[in-house]
C-alpha cells in the first residue's frame, strides 16, 4: 500500500500555473493559469477534454462543491466564476477585490473568499431562491486580517484562516433568523515569523491536526482549538505545498526540492527515508511545487519547475515501508512475537536487527552485529577442524602466500565433492546465506558460506517497558526534517517500542558442513508442536539434523539418493512429518522425518523441472509442495508428491 508515479507530463502553455484543483462532478482535474486560461484534463492519461479563458488575471484558487455539483474558480481580477458539470460558466461574480484563496463550509453552506485585509463570506442557495447560486445580498466580511487572507479551511461549524499579517484565526459560525454570522473565537497574532501560505486539515480516527506553511521555512501542527503542538522545520525553502494523503496516513511537505517531507501525523515522525514513494526521484530533478489530494485519496496531483504536471496513484500491492542496508543482502528473517522484528544477512558477514517501533507501522529501528571469533563456542563432528584451522591460520608464515578455498560454483548434474578443505573454508570471508527464526526457542538461525551455522540468542526480554522520551532533533546543514533517533540514518537507533529486547549475541556455531550452507528447515518432535529440530544442507552434499536446545548434531543421515548433487534448498511439512530438498540436478526429494533415525527414508522424488531447483516451500493451507527453478518455472505438487 503506497502512492506511486502515475504520470508525468510537460505542459505546453507558455504562461506558468498558478492553481490546481478538481472538479467532482467532472471527475477531472483542472489546472489555472497565470494568463487567466483554465485546463481540465484527465488523470489517467493527460489528455485536456475543455479548456477556456474567462479570467482576465491569475487564477488563484479553486473549489468543488460535490452537493450542487457546481465547480468554482478565483482570480486576482476580482471575479469568481461557477461552472456547470459541461463546463460552461454559470454565474460571476464580480467583488471588487482580489480573490486569493476560497473555501466552502458545507456545515453551514457558505462560500469564503480570501482577499486582502477581509474574509468575504457568501451564503450557497442551491435552490436559487434569491435568483443566483451565490447570495449576494447576505454577504459580508470580515476585516480581523490585516493583510491578504490567503489560505482558508473548515471544520463543522469553525472556519480556520491565515495569511500574510502571520496570523491564525479560527471562527465560529452561527445562524440568526434570516442570517448567518461569524465570530473570532481564538487568534493567534504570530503564528510563523513571516507569511502564512497554506493551512490543512488532517482529520483522523482519534485526532484532528492542522498544519501551516509559512515563508519562514517551518510547518506549525496545531490542535483545533489553537494549541501549538510540534513545529517541523526549518526546511530548505518556503513551504510552497501541503497535501493529507489519507489512503497512507502521510502529509506530503514541499519547500523547494524535487523530493517533498513526508510527515506522519499520528507518531509526529518525519519518515521520508522509510517511504519508497520518492526514493528513486533525483536530487537535481524538477523541483515540485503545489500539491492537491484528491477527495478519493487515491490520486494526488503536483506541479514541478518547468512546467510539469504530475500524478502519484494508491496502489494497495505497493510497498509501504522501505529498509536500506549498505551491503548486499543475502537473507531475511523475521521474528512474529511483538515488537515484528526482522533479520538481515549481507555479503559482509553483518546481522541487522530491524525493530518495528509502536509509534509508527513505517518507523523501524535498525542495529547491526559482528561476530567475534573468540566468543564463540563451536559444536558438532567438525568443531575440532575449525578450531585447529583458525589457530593455524593466526600462526604468522613468512614466505608463504595464502590461499583462498573457494567451493565450486557449477551445478553438476551427478554427484559432486567438495574440494574445499574445512581451513580453507574458514579462511573466506563470511557470507550469510539463509535465516530463519526458531520461535519457541527465540533462536535466529543464520547460515554462511564458510560452511557453518551460527546461532543468535536474546539473553534477555523484559514486556511492557515504557518507551523512553522522544526528543526532536533538527537534521544539521539546513536539513527540512524533524527527526526522532528512531529515523537517524545507519546510527544505532533507541528503542520506541513497549518491549525491550538486550543481548542479541552470537555465541554458537554449529560444525557439520564442509561448503557453503544453502539450505534451512525447522522440524517438530513426535507431537509436532515443538520446533527445535534444525535440518541443514549444502554445497558438500551432506544433510545433517541438529537439536537446537541442545546445541549438538542429532544425526548425518545416510542413504542419501545416488548423484543428487549439492542441496540447494529445503522445507518441513508439520503435518505429513515429511521434509523435502531440492538439488543441482533437478530434482526434489521427498523423505520421512525420523529423529531418531539414522537411515534416511525416501518417499518419492519429483521430477519435471529441467533446471536446478533453487527455491522449495510446504504450502499448509493447500497442502502442496512449491517448487521453483532456474528456468522461471513454478510448479506445485501434490502432499504425496
Amino acid at each position: 500500500m503506497a502512492m506511486q508515479e502515475h504520470l508525468r507530463m510537460k505542459e505546453h502553455h507558455r504562461s506558468p500555473i498558478t492553481a490546481l484543483g478538481y472538479h467532482t462532478a467532472r471527475r477531472e482535474c483542472v489546472t489555472g493559469f497565470k494568463d487567466g486560461m483554465i485546463k481540465w484534463w484527465d488523470m489517467e492519461n493527460g489528455r485536456v477534454s475543455l479548456q477556456a479563458k474567462e479570467h482576465a488575471g491569475w487564477v488563484t484558487h479553486f473549489v468543488s462543491w460535490t452537493q450542487g455539483r457546481l465547480f468554482f474558480s478565483a482570480s486576482n481580477d476580482s471575479s469568481v466564476l461557477v461552472w456547470s458539470t459541461s463546463g460552461t460558466v454559470l454565474e460571476r461574480l464580480l467583488i471588487g477585490h482580489p480573490v486569493f484563496t476560497m473555501a466552502i463550509n458545507l456545515t453551514r453552506h457558505l462560500l469564503l473568499c480570501g482577499s486582502k485585509g477581509r474574509l468575504m463570506i457568501f451564503p450557497l442557495d442551491e435552490r436559487k431562491e434569491s435568483g443566483r447560486v451565490i447570495n449576494m445580498a447576505h454577504g459580508f466580511s470580515d476585516y480581523t486580517h490585516k493583510d491578504i487572507v490567503s489560505c482558508i479551511t473548515c471544520l463543522d461549524n469553525h472556519i480556520y484562516t491565515a495569511g500574510y499579517d502571520r496570523r491564525l484565526l479560527i471562527f465560529d459560525t452561527y445562524q440568526t433568523p434570516g442570517r448567518k454570522k461569524l465570530t473570532a473565537k481564538h487568534c493567534i497574532p504570530h503564528a510563523h515569523n513571516a507569511a502564512i501560505t497554506h493551512l490543512l486539515l488532517v482529520r483522523q480516527q482519534e485526532t484532528t491536526r492542522l498544519l501551516s506553511g509559512s515563508f519562514d521555512q517551518t510547518v506549525g501542527i496545531w490542535s483545533q482549538d489553537g494549541q501549538l503542538i510540534q513545529r517541523l522545520g526549518p526546511f530548505i525553502g518556503n513551504i510552497t505545498g501541503l497535501c493529507y494523503v489519507a489512503s497512507v496516513g502521510i502529509v506530503w511537505i514541499t519547500s523547494g526540492s524535487s523530493q517533498p517531507t513526508l510527515y506522519e501525523p499520528q507518531s509526529g515522525e518525519i519518515v521520508s527515508q522509510f517511504i519508497s514513494t520518492f526514493q528513486d526521484n533525483q536530487k537535481d530533478g524538477p523541483v515540485l511545487q503545489q500539491l492537491f489530494s484528491l477527495p478519493d485519496s487515491k490520486h494526488v496531483i503536483g506541479t514541478a519547475k518547468p512546467q510539469h504536471i504530475l500524478v502519484w496513484r494508491y496502489n494497495e500491492l505497493g510497498c509501504l515501508t522501505i529498509l536500506h542496508c549498505k551491503k548486499t543482502l543475502e537473507c531475511l528473517a523475521y521474528a512474529k512475537k511483538e515488537p515484528v522484528q526482522l533479520f538481515s544477512g549481507d555479503s559482509s558477514g553483518t546481522v541487522q536487527k530491524w525493530e518495528k517501533s509502536y509509534i509508527s507501522p513505517f518507523i523501524y529501528s535498525k542495529e547491526s552485529f559482528h561476530l567475534s571469533e573468540a566468543q564463540l563456542e563451536r559444536h558438532g563432528p567438525l568443531a575440532q577442524q575449525v578450531k585447529r584451522g583458525l589457530r593455524e591460520e593466526q600462526r604468522p608464515r613468512p614466505g608463504s602466500p595464502r590461499k583462498w578455498g573457494k567451493a565450486s560454483s557449477s551445478h553438476q548434474t551427478g554427484c559432486s565433492t567438495v574440494q574445499s578443505t574445512v581451513t580453507d573454508v574458514q579462511k573466506e570471508r563470511k557470507n550469510f546465506m539463509r535465516a530463519l527464526f526458531a520461535e519457541q526457542l527465540d533462536i535466529l538461525v543464520v547460515s554462511a558460506s564458510d560452511g557453518n551455522i551460527y546461532l543468535w540468542e536474546f539473553e534477555n526480554f523484559t514486556p511492557d517497558v515504557d518507551p523512553p522520551s522522544q526528543q526532536c532533533l533538527p537534521v544539521p546543514n539546513g536539513g527540512s526534517k524533524v527527526l526522532t533517533s528512531a529515523c537517524i540514518g545507519d546510527k544505532k537507533a533507541q528503542d520506541l517500542s513497549s518491549g525491550c529486547v538486550e543481548g542479541f549475541t552470537c555465541r554458537t556455531v554449529l560444525c557439520g558442513h564442509t561448503g557453503m550452507v544453502t539450505a534451512l528447515a525447522l522440524a517438530g518432535d513426535d507431537t509436532g508442536t515443538s520446533l527445535h529440530y534444525l535440518l541443514s544442507g549444502g554445497w558438500d552434499g551432506r544433510l545433517c539434523l541438529w537439536d537446537l536446545q541442545n546445541h549438538s548434531l542429532q544425526n548425518a543421515f545416510s542413504s542419501l539418493p545416488d548423484c543428487y548433487g549439492p542441496i540447494l534448498d529445503m522445507a518441513y511439512s508439520p503435518k505429513r512429518r515429511e521434509f523435502a530438498f531440492s538439488s543441482s540436478t533437478g530434482g526434489v526429494f521427498i523423505c520421512a522425518f525420523n529423529p531418531l533415525s539414522a537411515d534416511l527414508v525416501l518417499l518419492a522424488e519429483l521430477c519435471g523441472h529441467r533446471a536446478t531447483v533453487v527455491a522449495l516451500a510446504w504450502h499448509p493451507l493447500e497442502d502442496r509442495w512449491v517448487s521453483g527453478a532456474e528456468d522461471g518455472s513454478i510448479r506445485l505438487w501434490l502432499a504425496g508428491g
